[in-house]
């Protein structure tokens, strides 16, 4: 089976506008690359290595640091939204020989490469799975034969609006909650808990030079 992975990415300056009241422009900054290095930290240590790992962006940035890190970085010119930004890679990586595709928003603080492989292993062959966010409505993630025909719907309450069009394509599919996949940063509450849980487990993940409290 050939898994690639696809994560989008809005852009590492202009991504997390919410946490402006929180956070300066330098240190959005730093906390969207870290995330997006989270992403690819997780995806490399389940699939051996980020050769096969799209991430489609039209910020120059975030290709850059794809392209540094041994991923395919692929230019959304038209800056055309998260939708259609994922449409165009998987035309990309269906070329490729892809068989499955994992798409994974670039802003998991928690992600890890067991979880992906607690993901993958749990999925079945030709069926589909689909991440939760946090609040059980939106989706982080889809895991989805690469010849699916099912649109992405990215969005406010997305999950039901995938769950719905996998199910008329005729595939089992799986709600998939895990802590690690499901805790995503979007308002400043988000950042505030994820800063308490780093606290008590020391994880390290965050720079306290550029990221402030």
């Amino acid at each position: 089976m050939s898994l690639w992975s696809i994560v989008p990415v809005r852009g590492l300056a202009a991504g997390k506008s919410r946490l402006a009241q929180l956070l300066g422009p330098h240190e959005r900054r730093a906390l969207n690359a870290m995330l997006l290095e989270r992403v690819l930290d997780a995806i490399e240590g389940c699939n051996g290595d980020l050769s096969r790992c799209v991430v489609a962006s039209a910020d120059a940035d975030a290709l850059e640091l794809a392209l540094k890190r041994g991923a395919l970085p692929m230019a959304d010119a038209s800056d055309s939204g998260l939708n259609a930004a994922l449409e165009a890679a998987r035309g990309a990586v269906r070329a490729q020989s892809a068989t499955s595709l994992l798409v994974l928003v670039a802003d998991l603080p928690e992600a890890s490469s067991d979880a992906l492989a607690r993901l993958r292993n749990q999925t079945p062959p030709h069926g589909a799975a689909i991440i939760a966010d946090k609040k059980g409505t939106g989706t982080n993630g889809l895991l989805l034969p690469a010849d699916c025909r099912v649109n992405f719907a990215f969005g406010e309450a997305s999950l039901e609006r995938h769950r719905q069009a996998i199910r008329a394509a005729g595939m089992e599919v799986t709600v998939w909650s895990d802590p690690a996949l499901s805790f995503d940063i979007d308002t400043p509450s988000d950042y505030r808990e994820w800063q308490a849980r780093s606290a008590k487990t020391s994880s390290g993940i965050r720079s306290t030079d550029s990221i402030r409290k």
